[in-house]
């Protein structure tokens, strides 16, 4: 087995604005539940909050160990992040409504996100020079296919079925597998 170089990374700048977009899009998503109807959420608009926070941080997590494992402060990192955020801001104005129809534009963003997340995991498996740093990488970029592909089936379908079945299986995707080559 060959020992890994074990370095210590600072965080960058580009780290930390992306990580205020994270949290103001998680201040935006709260407005899902703002509104009251006789007192309660109604559950519609509690399951949509629920979608919406789950794929942001889902999101954020699978950047988050692409960044704290192979982020390299590199030019094609920093735009990466440039793109991931303007996709990000573009998703946080899209549900601004708490009704299911208007989830198509959601979809379609989280499935792009997820389309630039698994284009940096295939870089660094192309560039890899570790075969745990190749093997980490080919998880999550089949994990990430698997959750582009059925974000994407969500966002062309318009059925709140096909959405459901596209969040449960794009959330779940490989989590037990990923956890497996980290660890």
């Amino acid at each position: 087995m060959i020992d890994m170089p074990q370095l210590t990374k600072r965080v960058t700048m580009i780290e930390l604005f992306y990580d205020l977009v994270f949290a103001y899009m998680i201040s935006q998503a709260t407005s899902l539940i703002h509104h009251l109807s006789h007192g309660t959420v109604s559950p519609i608009s509690f399951l949509i909050f629920a979608v919406v926070v789950i794929v942001f941080i889902n999101s954020w997590m699978v950047q988050s160990v692409f960044t704290n494992r192979f982020g390299s402060s590199s030019w094609t990192d920093i735009a990466f992040y440039f793109v991931d955020m303007m996709i990000l801001l573009y998703m946080t104005n899209s549900f601004g409504n708490t009704s299911s129809e208007n989830m198509t534009t959601f979809f379609m963003a989280a499935s792009l996100l997820s389309l630039t997340l698994l284009l940096q995991y295939l870089i660094v498996y192309f560039k890899a020079d570790y075969q745990a740093d190749k093997d980490i990488a080919k998880v999550f970029s089949g994990i990430l296919l698997f959750r582009t592909l059925t974000l994407l089936i969500g966002g062309l379908s318009n059925t709140d079925w096909a959405r459901l079945v596209a969040f449960l299986r794009s959330s779940s995707a490989g989590s037990y597998q990923a956890l497996q080559v980290i660890y």
